[in-house]
């Protein structure tokens, strides 16, 4: 009997000290440790915003050029769409000016000047001038290259230089202010530099206008320097 009651003692004992925590097999005790204070935590990283890319500015294409405009070179009502050849000419004669075109092409029975622009020499018109004509005010087909079909007349722009060009050069200023007219002329109408032609070579033109003297492949070589790709 009494070693019955040691025993029990021995249990009792036991579980006491695993339900209060001495043995080594008891419970674990997490301790909770108290959060530091806000001042005491490391400040957040500020966010760095990527550096913006400078705006890109497009950039001009080299060589485009659409035409400075002299006097009457754009008409009142505009420039029609119907323009598609450049026919240059010479007038065959030693002096000219636009006017004395116009009273001989009337006296031929003509109704009017039909060339679209005349170019001077210095004799009859100022050298290098460029009168614009009145078919070319109207945006009127022009009387200057009859062909079959008369399709020169009724696309072509029809630009005079006053001379003899069998016998004699056109003046410097002459050809500057052609190349510089036929460029706008060019720009203006989306016409390339191919379609610039000589009197004779119009198909079935039966003239060697504009003469010997004025090189219209050599003209043609210069414009297509300034031709550009987006103008036609």
């Amino acid at each position: 009997m009494r070693r019955t009651i040691f025993g029990l003692a021995k249990v009792v004992v036991f579980v006491s000290a695993v339900i209060l925590g001495c043995s080594d097999v008891g419970v674990e005790v997490v301790k909770v440790l108290p959060e530091p204070p806000v001042d005491s935590l490391p400040a957040r990283p500020k966010r760095v915003e990527p550096p913006k890319q400078p705006t890109k500015v497009a950039k001009k294409t080299q060589g485009t050029w659409r035409g400075a405009a002299e006097p009457g070179w754009i008409p009142p009502g505009g420039i029609s769409s119907r323009w598609e050849y450049i026919v240059v000419h010479h007038s065959a004669t030693g002096t000219g000016s636009a006017s004395e075109f116009h009273h001989a092409h009337q006296n031929r029975g003509w109704d009017e000047l039909g060339y679209h622009f005349v170019i001077g020499n210095g004799s009859g018109s100022g050298d290098g001038r460029v009168e614009v004509g009145s078919r070319w005010y109207k945006q009127k087909h022009g009387a200057h290259c009859k062909t079959a079909g008369n399709y020169h007349n009724e696309h072509g722009i029809g630009v005079c230089l006053v001379g003899n060009f069998e016998r004699s050069y056109p003046s410097h200023r002459q050809m500057a202010s052609l190349q510089k007219l036929v460029r706008f002329l060019m720009a203006r109408c989306r016409i390339p530099a191919g379609r610039v032609i000589g009197h004779c070579e119009a198909p079935g033109a039966a003239t060697r206008c504009p003469g010997r003297h004025l090189n219209t492949a050599q003209l043609r070589a210069t414009l297509r320097n300034y031709a550009v790709a987006s103008d036609f």
